[in-house]
């Protein structure tokens, strides 16, 4: 899954005029624990694939000790990359070609995919978006990819990323450290690039796998951005609280 395609979060549904869930009539629709599906693809086809997606809820409440709502999700799934580009183009006429997509809008949240062999992946990846929003967790963009590119691997252990990892390891061996700083310069309108995505999920990675300190400072910070309270940069609190970060951040990654 390209980085650059996936984790896009539009801003608005204000264009539409009607519930685009409403306008339509799905061949295939159930429930899956907090995620509705409505879907053009048999619910049969999909069936493999549900238990870890009805996890995700449970898996961000465990490891980010943040409150999740039971809000529900809505979750398209299309046959195919055409008939999603389509189906966007109606209601965004001016969205880019995204494999996946989340959509905020006044209402439960809505994520658009395509059934594909990483459809899992993409559905993860999105719902991680979908749910740290409706669970009012406020995060900055880098964060905000960093805990879906994470979370978006259903593998027994997260750190097995398909692409990352190997990328990450590789990077280190140059002498190249993912710039925390930079990332956090990012602001809502910035175009994160594919060494962005990366960098985003080897920090939020190393930081939840290192050690119970380093997890206990991404948890404290997750948890003061859903109480809103002023919870600054992040790398502000890793420079004094874990002596030398970059340093951990290089072992964990080498060993």
């Amino acid at each position: 899954m390209s980085a650059q395609e996936s984790g896009v979060q539009l801003a608005s549904l204000s264009a539409v005029s009607r519930n685009p869930l409403q306008s339509n009539r799905w061949p295939f629709e159930c429930g899956e624990g907090q995620f509705q599906i409505h879907s053009t693809v048999s619910i049969a086809r999909l069936e493999p694939y549900l238990a870890k997606l009805n996890s995700l809820p449970s898996e961000l409440k465990q490891s980010l000790a943040i409150s999740v709502v039971e809000q529900p999700i809505h979750l398209v799934v299309l046959e195919s990359r055409d008939s999603l580009d389509a189906y966007v183009k109606r209601l965004l006429p001016n969205a880019p070609s995204r494999r996946a997509l989340y959509i905020r809008h006044r209402g439960p949240g809505l994520v658009l995919t395509y059934y594909n062999s990483a459809w899992l992946t993409d559905a993860r990846h999105e719902c991680t978006h979908a749910l740290l929003d409706a669970s009012g967790v406020k995060v900055p963009q880098w964060l905000d990819e960093g805990l879906a590119e994470y979370f978006e691997t259903a593998n027994e252990s997260p750190l097995d990323h398909a692409t990352h990892r190997l990328s990450v390891k590789t990077q280190i061996r140059f002498g190249q450290v993912a710039d925390l700083e930079q990332l956090e310069r990012m602001d809502s309108n910035s175009v994160m690039t594919a060494k962005d995505y990366r960098d985003a999920w080897s920090i939020t990675a190393f930081l939840l796998n290192s050690s119970s300190q380093s997890r206990n400072a991404l948890q404290v910070y997750l948890s003061d951005l859903q109480s809103e309270r002023a919870a600054g940069f992040l790398s502000h609190r890793l420079q004094t609280g874990i002596h030398s970060w970059r340093d951990d951040y290089t072992r964990f990654y080498t060993r």
